[in-house]
């Protein structure tokens, strides 16, 4: 398998949320490593691996959030390596500001180069609030919106849809275009971290298609949704050909990190990587062992492989990494 880029992840600025939906399973405790170190770590390891693995394009993150007075010198070294990073931030779960301190972050991240932000609604304030474990949150999203239109940079909303939160899109999505976003991008939310216990929240056939249009319109039209049972019965696998790395930063490996050359640690991560599909069951396998093919769930089928991969792993997945794991070292492949 064809490794064409690698990330080195650092979980080291909280976040101020506490979010139903959470990729991570935040809990208040942050997993990574002081940011210097992971920066000095990460130039290292990628001016390394130019020399040694010169096809494999590596990119650097942070998180939780951008909540950090060195975001400045992030952005800037995203602008050195050529990281889309260098203008575009994912912004929920930063510290409340009034007016006046929107307008300044958001005058200081339009001078360090960002051209484009997302911020993500969960549906109208009471639910917002309370989908993302903060109240306000939702009228600070609107103020860094506000203040991000008037320093000049663009604005993606992303609007996850569930059936808890499916009749407050529309209504939604009509305040929200009272302030000129520059784009919308609505989701149906997979299983990852606490997205898993959401599942049940996932919407059907018949509920997707009562979204009102200008709902359904914000869905990519480069991602196709069918229901399980339509994704069964077209039987059309993907075989990917290309997989994206990501190491993440921890106090637990970051010691032996910095002893290990470049090239050990891809090496490393390509075999856990691997290890994990090699006890995989095929696509074809996992939908017989766990589809549904009476299910009317809607689904991506990167989302819908996830699942099924997620079940298998609970079961059989032993003492082999898991690489669908977000909080830890993982994979995608494509």
């Amino acid at each position: 398998m064809k490794t064409s880029s690698i990330g080195i992840e650092n979980l080291c600025v909280p976040c101020a949320c506490r979010c139903r939906y959470c990729l991570l399973s935040w809990d208040g405790r942050l997993p990574g490593v002081e940011y210097a170190r992971g920066e000095r770590f990460a130039r290292r390891f990628m001016e390394e691996l130019g020399h040694v693995r010169p096809e494999v394009r590596p990119f650097f993150y942070i998180g939780c959030s951008m909540e950090t007075p060195r975001l400045s010198d992030y952005i800037a070294w995203n602008r050195e390596t050529g990281s889309p990073s260098a203008e575009f931030l994912q912004l929920n779960g930063l510290a409340d500001r009034d007016d006046a301190g929107a307008e300044q972050f958001m005058s200081s991240v339009a001078d360090a180069g960002i051209k484009l932000v997302d911020l993500t609604f969960y549906g109208l304030r009471e639910y917002h609030d309370r989908f993302a474990g903060r109240k306000g949150d939702f009228d600070l999203l609107l103020r860094l919106l506000r203040a991000a239109k008037r320093a000049g940079i663009a604005v993606r909303v992303s609007l996850p849809i569930l059936r808890e939160n499916m009749g407050e899109a529309g209504p939604l999505l009509e305040l929200l275009r009272e302030y000129g976003p520059a784009s919308y991008f609505a989701f149906l939310p997979h299983c990852k971290g606490r997205g898993a216990a959401l599942e049940p929240l996932r919407l059907t056939r018949e509920e997707f298609d009562a979204l009102p249009k200008p709902v359904r319109d914000c869905f990519s039209p480069r991602v196709e949704y069918r229901t399980e049972g339509e994704w069964i019965r077209a039987a059309s696998w993907p075989e990917p050909e290309s997989r994206v790395l990501t190491l993440s930063l921890t106090p637990e490996n970051i010691a032996r990190l910095e002893a290990a050359s470049a090239e050990d640690v891809i090496a490393a991560l390509e075999r856990m990587d691997d290890a994990y599909y090699g006890i995989m069951p095929s696509p074809a396998e996992l939908a017989e062992m766990y589809g549904d093919p009476e299910s009317r769930k809607m689904y991506r089928l990167r989302d819908l492989l996830l699942l099924w991969r997620r079940r298998f792993y609970a079961e059989h997945g032993g003492d082999v990494p898991d690489m669908d794991d977000e909080r830890g070292c993982f994979s995608v492949r494509a």
